[in-house]
């Protein structure tokens, strides 16, 4: 809402324009004052008027029975004194408006003086405004440490989406599953299972260099490996009702291509950063570090210095 009231002083605008104002935006006690006594001046006026125009009822009704005969002088009479009333009534209207100057300087002394306690300065805002800085976030790079046991494993299926998981494990026994490819760029493995007679889908999860169901969760069973975790949740005792059960395994039925292969062979025997040093093209070495995780190392506040303006 405005702050200043665009409708003329004292008028019929003005008042419910204040009327509505102090109902939905709290104003000062001096305000207040003003409103008030604004209104009543309004009520004193409706009054003023209101009995004048009965008066002047009153001063006509006889004047129409009087005799037409009269003379041209006798019958101007009463116009001058209606144009008069109306003149003096139109001084005083006039008398209650403001000029521009006085409004735009009550307005301006008003804001001053019934400024909101919740409007604060530019200054006080930008002393009490936090500094700007930015987060530098340091990863370190491996391998996944036991791939090519992963590709060993016959429950292993490679890249599948849940949906073809699921159509695999439609109808299996409970705790029947498979691992597969995760679908999410930030995850590599998933595995589908049934439980509670229906095909349910878990992502594990790498913090700190282990692998887990929820690495955010220090009290669910955390494996520096994959195949270390698929063999904790074998045990239907060993897992939770929440957690995936995982004592059947679907075994895949086709095997790997000889660049699959060969790739888990390779990464087996180096690291992330020694695939840098074998003297093959720029396009094998993206292919051997594709299954691959970051681990954070460390975090860094830089904080940057204030611009002068």
């Amino acid at each position: 809402m405005l702050d200043k009231c665009p409708f003329p002083p004292r008028s019929e605008l003005a008042f419910r324009w204040h009327l509505i104002k102090r109902h939905t935006a709290p104003i000062s006690p001096k305000a207040e004052e003003w409103i008030i006594a604004d209104l009543s001046q309004h009520e004193e006026r409706e009054d003023q008027l209101r009995d004048e125009e009965i008066a002047n009822g009153g001063m006509d009704s006889p004047s129409q029975s009087c005799d037409f005969t009269d003379s041209s002088s006798s019958r101007g009479d009463p116009r001058p004194e209606l144009m008069t009333g109306k003149v003096a009534r139109s001084s005083r209207d006039e008398s209650d408006m403001d000029s521009d100057d006085e409004v735009i300087t009550l307005c301006t002394s008003s804001r001053k003086r019934n400024k909101p306690k919740w409007e604060t300065d530019d200054e006080l805002l930008r002393m009490e405004t936090p500094p700007k800085y930015h987060t530098q976030i340091d990863y370190v790079h491996c391998l996944v440490p036991d791939l090519l046991q992963i590709n060993n494993n016959p429950c292993y299926w490679g890249v599948m989406d849940k949906y073809a998981a699921e159509a695999l494990l439609e109808g299996k026994p409970e705790g029947t599953f498979l691992l597969r490819d995760s679908a999410q760029e930030d995850y590599l493995f998933s595995v589908s299972f049934r439980r509670y007679s229906r095909s349910l889908h878990a992502r594990i999860e790498q913090w700190n260099h282990n692998f887990s169901f929820d690495a955010h969760d220090p009290c669910v069973f955390h494996s520096p490996d994959i195949t270390g975790l698929l063999e904790h949740y074998k045990d239907p005792s060993s897992c939770m009702f929440f957690e995936p059960l995982l004592s059947t395994p679907l075994n895949r039925t086709f095997p790997f291509s000889l660049q699959h292969i060969c790739r888990t062979v390779i990464c087996n025997c180096t690291t992330y950063d020694g695939i840098d040093a074998l003297p093959i093209p720029p396009s094998v070495k993206l292919y051997l570090k594709e299954y691959h995780y970051k681990s954070k190392v460390r975090v860094l506040r830089i904080d940057v210095p204030e611009q002068q303006s």
